[in-house]
Order: C-alpha cells, then sequence, then structure tokens
C-alpha cells in the first residue's frame, strides 16, 4: 500500500482555495499534498488526519500539526474546530458512514467553509460492464478498490453533501473515455431507452473520479423564529424512476410532511398546475419538475421563505428558485442592468446568486404558487417559458418587476444535455407574439431576440 500513501492528485491541488488559512486534510497519507500545497501558501495551518499512524509519523514532518484516527470509530470533534478549509481525498468512500463525518464536519468548520474533495465515479462504464458480465470482482486499487465500503455516482455524492449542509460543484474530473467498441455502443441505447439525451450517457459514462468543491450552506437562519406555512407540491410525471430517484427520496419533504400530487398525461404545465391544484390542501402549491431533490434543511427553509412573503402580503406574487432579476427594480420594460438570481445545484453545477424582489424570468424547474396567485399559467406556452410569463404578467399589472426568487438549495437532477428542443423554440415565438412591444426577453437558456433567440448557456 506504499503507492497509496506517496500519490499525490493535481486537480484536488488545484482545486484548494489560495487563501486557505486553516486547513483540515482527512486521509492525509504521508502528507504530499500539504506540504506541496504550504510550498507556494506558506501562510496556512494545515493540519492531517489517516489512520495509518505510519503515514501519519512521516507527515508529521511536513504539516503542522497530525492525528492518528478511525473516522469510522473516532471522534473528529477532538481534532479542533473553525477550519476554512476540508480536503478529503479518495476518503469517503472508505467510510462505513460517511454522511455522519460530512456532519460533523459542518458543526466543526467557520461559516463560508469549503469542502475540497475527490471520489471516484461507480457509475463509469467500466464498472457497468463488470455488473453485466455479472462478476464484480474487487481489484487491488481502482474503482472497485476492495478497500471501498460505500459507493458514488455524480447525483448520489451531490445528495449526499446536500444532506449534510453543503453546497456540491462539480470542479474538474478525471475522465477515461468510452471505447468506440459495440458493448459501449449498447449501453448508450439503453441509456437513450430511459430518456437520457446521447451527450448526456456519454459524459456520464466516461467520468472517472470527480474533484468536486462544496460550500458550507449557512442554515443557523432554521432555528430562528418565524412563521411557517404548509404547502403541497404538484409533479408533472413522466418518467418514473426519475421521480421515484429525486422528489419521493426527498427528505426535505418529508420533514414539513408535504403533500406530493402526481399528475400523470398532462398536455401543458398549466394543465398539470391546474389538476394539482384542484387536489392541493394548502394554500401554497410548489410546481416542480420530476428531477427535483429537496434535500435535508430545505423543506423547512422554504416553509419559513413562503410564510415571511405571505406575512408581507405577497401571496399575489409568483415565486422561483432561479432566474434573472431586473437591477434598476422598476420600468416598463426588463431592459437595462441584469443579474441572475436565486440558487439550485443544477446538474452538476452550484448556482448560488442570492434572492431577488424582481425578477423579470423564472425557471421552470419550481415554482411555487399561492392561490391567490393574480397571474395564471397561460396553456398556449406548453411546458417552456411559463414561469417567465408569470413574471411578464406580473410586471405589466404592476408596471414594475415584483416576481420574487428565493434562495433554497434545490438539486436539479436533470439529464438534459442543454439542447433547447423546438418545442421551446415555438414557445418562445409565442411569447414574443404575446408581447409585441418587447425586443428582448432573458432568460437562464439565454436571450428571446426578434426575429431570433440566441443560443442557450448553461447554469453558472
Amino acid at each position: 500500500m506504499s503507492h497509496y500513501y506517496e500519490g499525490l492528485n493535481l486537480k484536488l491541488l488545484a482545486a484548494i482555495p489560495a487563501d486557505a488559512k486553516r486547513v483540515l486534510e482527512l486521509g492525509c497519507a504521508n502528507g504530499r499534498l500539504g506540504q506541496r500545497f504550504k510550498e507556494d501558501h506558506p501562510q496556512v495551518a494545515w493540519w492531517g488526519v489517516d489512520c495509518s499512524a505510519e503515514a501519519v509519523a512521516t507527515a508529521s514532518a511536513h504539516l503542522d500539526r497530525v492525528f492518528t484516527l478511525d473516522l469510522d470509530a473516532g471522534d473528529l470533534t477532538a481534532v479542533g474546530r473553525d477550519f476554512d478549509v476540508i480536503v478529503i481525498g479518495d476518503l469517503l468512500e472508505h467510510l462505513r458512514r460517511p454522511e455522519a463525518v460530512l456532519s460533523t464536519l459542518y458543526d466543526l468548520c467557520a461559516e463560508g467553509a469549503h469542502i475540497i474533495c475527490c471520489l471516484p465515479n461507480m457509475a463509469h462504464l467500466s464498472v457497468i460492464q463488470r455488473l453485466v458480465v455479472g462478476d464484480i470482482s474487487y481489484d487491488e486499487n481502482g474503482l472497485l478498490d476492495r478497500t471501498h465500503s460505500r459507493f458514488f455516482s455524480l447525483a448520489s455524492a451531490f445528495k449526499t453533501f446536500l444532506d449534510a449542509g453543503w453546497l456540491p460543484d462539480l470542479r474538474d474530473q478525471y475522465r477515461v473515455e468510452a471505447p468506440d467498441n459495440a458493448f459501449a455502443a449498447c449501453i448508450v441505447d439503453a441509456a437513450e431507452a430511459l430518456g437520457l439525451p446521447r451527450k448526456t450517457a456519454m459524459w456520464n459514462l466516461g467520468i472517472y473520479q470527480m474533484i468536486i468543491v462544496c460550500r458550507k450552506w449557512p442554515m443557523h437562519f432554521l432555528a430562528r423564529p418565524s412563521r411557517s406555512v404548509p404547502f403541497s407540491v404538484i409533479v408533472p410525471t413522466n418518467r418514473p424512476w426519475q421521480y421515484e430517484l429525486n422528489i419521493a427520496r426527498s427528505p426535505g419533504l418529508a420533514e414539513v410532511q408535504a403533500e406530493v400530487i402526481m399528475v400523470h398525461g398532462a398536455s401543458s404545465a398549466a394543465d398539470a398546475y391546474r389538476s394539482g391544484a384542484a387536489r392541493a390542501s394548502h394554500a401554497w402549491r410548489v410546481m416542480v419538475h420530476q428531477d427535483v431533490y429537496f434535500p435535508v434543511g430545505s423543506g423547512y427553509a422554504l416553509a419559513q421563505k413562503l410564510g415571511a412573503l405571505e406575512q408581507a402580503g405577497a401571496c399575489e406574487l409568483p415565486v422561483g428558485f432561479a432566474g434573472i432579476e431586473n437591477l434598476t427594480g422598476a420600468g416598463e420594460r426588463p431592459t437595462g442592468p441584469l443579474r441572475r438570481a436565486g440558487m439550485v445545484i443544477d446538474r452538476h453545477s452550484l448556482f448560488a446568486h442570492g434572492p431577488s424582489a424582481s425578477a423579470v424570468s423564472l425557471d421552470e424547474f419550481a415554482v411555487a404558487l399561492h392561490e391567490r396567485c393574480a397571474v395564471q399559467i397561460d396553456a398556449r406556452l406548453g411546458w417552456h417559458l411559463w414561469a417567465t410569463d408569470l413574471c411578464l404578467q406580473i410586471r405589466e399589472l404592476a408596471q414594475q418587476p415584483i416576481a420574487q426568487i428565493i434562495d433554497v438549495p434545490l438539486f436539479h437532477n436533470s439529464t438534459n444535455d442543454f439542447t433547447l428542443p423546438s418545442a421551446f423554440e415555438a414557445s418562445a415565438a409565442q411569447l414574443l407574439a404575446k408581447y409585441p412591444k418587447l425586443a428582448r426577453i432573458p432568460t437562464l437558456c439565454g436571450e428571446i431576440e426578434r426575429p431570433r433567440m440566441s443560443a442557450a448557456f448553461e447554469l453558472s
């Protein structure tokens, strides 16, 4: 195992913030990573933890403090507090309860702290090949290392971090691309049969190791006394597996006993909302995609933020989770300074830009509407851009942009390949026809302009 302790993960090293002041590395091995970082950043205090006493003895010559500790059985709180960066290189997969370690780290870290982590991807094509042939024999190292206790894909890793209070972002990756052979082609065909775009399937199958950077989500506000309201969740569904892996397993919905209403066979977003609202028990209804995951704490946060809007008399306004804000806050047209607003972990990227009270566009992955909302979903827009239309409707009523964007960390676990379908273009044309005075309409998928639309871009 000596080679294991001598390794240096250069992509993990590159992801560590240059301004790190107090670092705790879990699985520090011989201390090479900390030693290398300290060469360029001598101001950092770097502490290390490892289960190997021999490795710790070597690391002690390079790091400021080192500890021998079995993270599955030992007390991590004894190591220290107020760390601003936690480095975890190829370790979580070796732990029996990584969730418990991540939760403990949340309490040990300063506000605004980061986790820099490297994890193997068990959804790589080489592992799928073993599963298909019926032989998942373990190896001395690699993805099927015999010392691995837990397995992660990108989505399951993100959910694990989120449920412990950490906001993940895929910063980098090591890739071993799928070979150009019949087996890989069949697996991609199978992914397409489930509804995954070919581009998405190929991208997923080639990820070998993931470099994930997480930001600490400040959850202390949840402990403050505040008005909370119940809400119903309306979920249009056409892929049962997507619903089961996301909405159905969302601890954020379970923690507030949210009412979940599945809607099958709807012809449009308006049709789905109308059907769900007719069955809803609560005044607040959250229309949400089937591929959205509500992590721990998100249900409490959403109930509080909707309660605050209700207390402020803002029940008539549409509420989104990510979108575009007009920085001027007023005006007849959504022109002038614009910025992104809201919070979502979108596919593999963290989108975190703060709340807004002057949205000109909302993303449709999740939208909350009160039964007294002053605007309605337009069936003519189908499944696209209807939430942006709600912003434009309320702007026309109030003569200023007043749609709301709140910051609750939902995971939009989409399989979309960032390509706009023809249905989006049809909805865009309908939206332009509905608002003939607008030369352009900003959205998170790009600007809708006359006579054509600009290219789509990722949330970032």
